[in-house]
């Protein structure tokens, strides 16, 4: 089977989807898909980790003196080139609204290859809000007739597959969850959290006004929990984190919260172990991905319920609040009243859940068990809403 996949971006910069859309690359390499994947790299921004077997070339690269917009190799003419040198492609496309993404949906139907769109969030009715009349005019221009065109749509969560039909389309729809790999824990790292007195409330994600860190900060301040500091780490592509720093000021926190910036590889590794409790106070997420993560390192998590994660409930790992100021105080007063082994027992039943459900040999299965489907037909898999 030969899978093209498209996304925006490959830099750490760009979070949950270019680490989930290359490990996903991966475990489909593994279970014998060839894969391609068309995107664009920037020399400023590091590349996420690809596997060897994924098929390098499809890659746009940007020249470090151009806009990031100006790509030597034009995203839907890799697309065709790519889709006419196999016999059976099939096109998952991840993200939607930009240029790149109306190209491939074009160079697809001329080439006739089936498409599937992972609108990765960017449907949901937070997301539509934000920049309305931007989307508006791109919805009208371009972007309803291009999903009204595609074969079929994944999304991560029951709750994206509403949205999606809430919009009108009537195609199939994958629902089928990213993944993440499962850290190894440090033994070290475990004593400390059981003996320390200082407890870590850890945010770390994209700073982006939908992930609801004001709302953080003043639930901090009227808590203000003794014992405790939050350490707020995460790529700010807009400016938001003046703003938070402005407000960390105000609220006179700079000595209990920190904004670290972005953190790759051994330094997000390192934040994770230390943390007690992770904190994801977003309006609205596809998945969210660093909810899994988190979980994957045994950390329990405090998120609401614009994020898929009534799991957190069912599986007693954490705290599912509403994406309100009175939410965030509530699930944030309950997690750090808790002991450390109350914490721990939590975080642990969070890694069996990530174990037993959010593993990426699973989930490529399943995709390529959709995939299949899209090419082949036969009876439609139970996965398909």
């Amino acid at each position: 089977m030969d899978v093209i996949h498209t996304v925006p971006s490959l830099g750490e910069s760009g979070g949950g989807p270019p680490r989930s859309v290359s490990q996903l690359c991966a475990a489909l390499v593994t279970n014998n898909a060839k894969v391609s994947i068309v995107t664009r790299v920037d020399e400023d921004d590091p590349m996420v980790p690809l596997d060897s077997e994924i098929n390098l070339s499809a890659l746009g690269r940007v020249e470090k003196s151009l806009p990031a917009r100006i790509c030597s190799t034009d995203f839907g003419d890799r697309v065709e080139e790519l889709a006419r040198s196999v016999s059976r492609p099939i096109v998952h496309q991840h993200g939607i609204w930009l240029r790149s993404s109306h190209e491939v949906t074009s160079a697809s139907r001329k080439v006739g290859t089936p498409l599937v769109v992972a609108p990765r969030g960017m449907l949901e009715p937070w997301a539509l809000q934000h920049r309305k009349w931007k989307k508006r005019l791109a919805w009208h221009l371009y972007q309803k007739r291009d999903l009204a065109s595609v074969t079929a749509f994944h999304a991560t969560a029951q709750s994206e597959a509403e949205s999606i039909r809430r919009l009108g389309f009537k195609q199939p729809i994958a629902v089928i969850p990213n993944g993440v790999e499962l850290p190894e824990l440090k033994q070290s790292s475990v004593i400390n959290h059981q003996s320390s007195d200082t407890k870590t409330a850890l945010f770390l994600s994209r700073i982006h006004p939908k992930k609801g860190l004001p709302m953080l900060l003043d639930a901090w301040k009227r808590l203000s929990p003794e014992g405790w500091r939050l350490v707020i780490a995460g790529n700010d592509n807009e400016g938001h984190s003046i703003d938070l720093q402005e407000q960390v000021r105000a609220l006179g926190l700079q000595d209990v919260v920190e904004l670290t910036g972005p953190l790759y590889g051994s330094d997000k590794d390192t934040a994770y172990q230390n943390a007690d409790l992770f904190v994801l106070p977003s309006y609205s997420e596809n998945f969210g991905i660093v909810v899994a993560e988190a979980l994957g390192y045994g950390v329990p998590v405090l998120t609401t319920t614009g994020c898929p994660w009534q799991e957190l409930e069912m599986h007693r790992c954490g705290w599912w609040v509403d994406p309100t100021p009175r939410g965030i105080e509530a699930g944030l007063r309950a997690a750090v009243g808790c002991e450390n082994t109350v914490l721990f027992d939590m975080g642990r039943r969070g890694r069996l859940l990530v174990e037993r459900k959010y593993q990426w040999p699973g989930i490529a299965e399943r995709m390529l068990e959709f995939y299949d489907w899209v090419l082949n037909g036969g009876e439609q898999p139970e996965l398909v809403v």
